[in-house]
């Protein structure tokens, strides 16, 4: 889905096709999956959380979830949303919101959604209803949702879906750093 995006005040919308966004936001959590899996690894050095002189050990379910598609899910997301931001903050006309859609809908269908940290999978929650949030409201804003009252009213609307967006990337470096600080490290930099 592409939203085309007004070089003056008013909002126009160009769809390149039907996508349906069921399930984006409002959605419930997934629960911890229930499994005996015996697979724990043990990471070979661990770093301490800011502020902080002991080292963490996070358990080997932190470290399982991010090897077993958690990174993949987490970089999907950074890589979608930094790329719509971008777009947007270079004054694109035409923005592809499809691709964050997907890795949204990838990151909430994720099996093993749940990080077996509490904090950790608060903020990658957080993170992820910021993005829904901001995704759902440019493209209402844009005419792709309800339709608007006002010209005004849809740029407000924007404005605010953006922020939400920025919100979201800012819960997904939050969530970046803490698993880096219990000791899941990334294969490649998501931020570069």
């Amino acid at each position: 889905m592409r939203v085309r995006l007004p070089l003056v005040p008013a909002v126009t919308a160009v769809a390149t096709g039907a996508v349906l966004l069921t399930g984006c936001a409002g959605d419930p959590e997934v629960a911890a999956p229930k499994t005996n899996v015996s697979f724990k690894p043990v990471p070979t050095a661990t770093a301490p959380t800011p502020g902080s002189t002991a080292p963490v050990n996070p358990g080997p379910g932190v470290i399982q979830w991010y090897g077993t598609g958690g990174e993949k899910l987490l970089h999907g997301l950074i890589s979608t949303a930094l790329s719509a931001r971008g777009q947007h903050r270079d004054g694109k006309i035409v923005i592809d919101l499809g691709p964050l859609s997907d890795s949204l809908e990838e990151a909430r269908g994720y099996t093993v959604a749940y990080i077996p940290e509490q904090k950790t999978q608060a903020v990658w929650t957080e993170a992820r209803k910021h993005l829904s949030s901001g995704l759902g409201t440019v493209l209402n804003a844009s005419g792709l949702g309800v339709s608007r009252t006002s010209e005004e009213k849809a740029a407000e609307a924007e404005a605010i879906g953006w922020a939400e967006i920025d919100e979201g990337i800012k819960g997904l470096k939050e969530t970046d750093d803490r698993l880096r600080a219990l000791g899941c490290m990334p294969t490649a930099d998501p931020w570069k």
